[in-house]
């Protein structure tokens, strides 16, 4: 195990109801909050006047941005900081999934930050042109996606529209957010394929520091790796569950945590580990604006199929053996394929609209943004240009 330094000081506030406390738990924030969602935000019924309601309880104003889209950009970041400036907000609100509560970080930084938002993101992997934000505004969630943990994580996720380039800052010196209201019933909103898609981008979460932590710390720390496990299991064991019954609200709050802990730093203590598939499914999100659960289930398929016959598929076999009950990874490919299409989900990238003509520019996306100086992604193996390719190809 390596040594390291656990910090993560987010509130989190779970149960039914528990949206309801929004006033009070703001209160010690400021007086006037930027409200981040989504352009669309007929879906969530009468949520937003109810939070509008509890705030002005407690005397605190507010203004709605309703401006965030899935996978979201810099542009929308760069409107909702100007009107977050123009209003003089002391704080913001995000309400949705992973999309609107990125997005809020984002604009939460953005509003201190002196320097082009662009330089904000680690754009590319290679050089070290970044400028991490010192200071940011601060932050209470409230999602309605399982899928994320971006309630409980200092990460944001964001395209940069101009150039298709995905990526990401982690700034734990203030992108944390302060509070988190994880309300089970919110979930209830969602509609099942985005339920899906959530799940599956959950598992993943789990699943790559299983699979591709370092080489110092894989096999040798039982309790990570089964906490790892763990989280994977409730939540392929329950997904088809909510989707069959969908207003169970215990199942839906068990959905909820075990998203939140899969990607709030519990599972990574004392491992160094990578996020190929990630990165690889970041770039066809942005390139053909698919659902990034979507994506994500696309390359776990993928990535199985090409480590089926790898000299170092050992980890792929042990997450056979323990999510999907065989050690034979084809069989294994085969039958978490049928899973994810009975949850209605897309297990091709051909199913994302993308050719085999598209996977050569996929491939440079990947490069452009995630590969190292050395010339390779971060993973376990390392991943030259042309596996990339190759897994790229299995995954049509």
């Amino acid at each position: 195990m390596l040594s390291f330094d656990f910090y993560n000081p987010v509130k989190l506030v779970y149960g039914q109801g528990q949206v309801e406390r929004i006033g009070e738990l703001a209160k010690d924030w400021g007086k006037k909050a930027l409200i981040i969602s989504y352009e669309d935000v007929s879906f969530y019924g009468d949520l937003f006047s109810r939070i509008h309601s509890r705030l002005e309880e407690n005397g605190i104003q507010w203004v709605d941005c309703f401006a965030a889209t899935p996978n979201p950009k810099l542009s929308e970041a760069r409107k909702a900081i100007d009107l977050g400036k123009k209003e003089g907000v002391d704080f913001v609100i995000g309400v949705g999934g992973g999309s609107a509560m990125d997005l809020s970080k984002v604009v939460a930084a953005g509003i201190l930050y002196p320097h082009d938002l662009k330089r904000m993101i680690k754009f590319s992997h290679a050089d070290d042109s970044q400028i991490l934000p010192t200071e940011a505004l601060p932050t209470i969630m409230i999602p309605t996606l399982p899928a994320t943990a971006s309630e409980m994580n200092p990460t944001a996720v964001i395209t940069d529209e101009e150039t298709l380039r995905k990526s990401y800052v982690w700034e734990p010196s203030c992108l944390y957010p302060k509070v988190s209201i994880l309300d089970p019933v919110l979930t209830k909103t969602l509609p099942a394929y985005q339920t899906a898609c959530g799940g599956l981008d959950a598992i993943s979460h789990a699943a790559e520091p299983f699979l591709f932590s370092d080489e110092a710390t894989y096999g040798n720390i039982d309790l990570q790796s089964n906490m790892q496990l763990a989280v994977m299991k409730t939540i392929y064991e329950n997904l088809p569950r909510v989707l069959e019954h969908p207003d169970d609200v215990e199942l839906r709050g068990l959905m909820q945590f075990s998203a939140t802990v899969g990607l709030n730093g519990w599972l990574i203590c004392g491992v160094q580990g990578w996020t190929p598939m990630h990165q690889m499914g970041h770039v066809l999100s942005s390139h053909f604006k698919a659902t990034h659960g979507a994506t994500l289930a696309c390359m776990m398929l993928a990535w199985m199929r090409y480590f089926a016959n790898h000299a170092q598929n050992e980890r792929f076999i042990a997450f056979a053996e323990g999510l999907l009950g065989t050690g034979d990874l084809l069989k294994a490919a085969d039958r978490f394929e049928e899973y994810i299409k009975n949850l209605g989900v897309q297990t091709r990238i051909s199913q994302l609209d993308c050719t085999e003509n598209d996977l050569e520019a996929l491939t440079q996306g990947v490069v452009d943004v995630s590969f190292s100086a050395g010339g390779t992604l971060a993973s376990i193996p390392p991943i030259t240009r042309e596996e990339a390719y190759e897994i790229y190809r299995l995954a049509l």
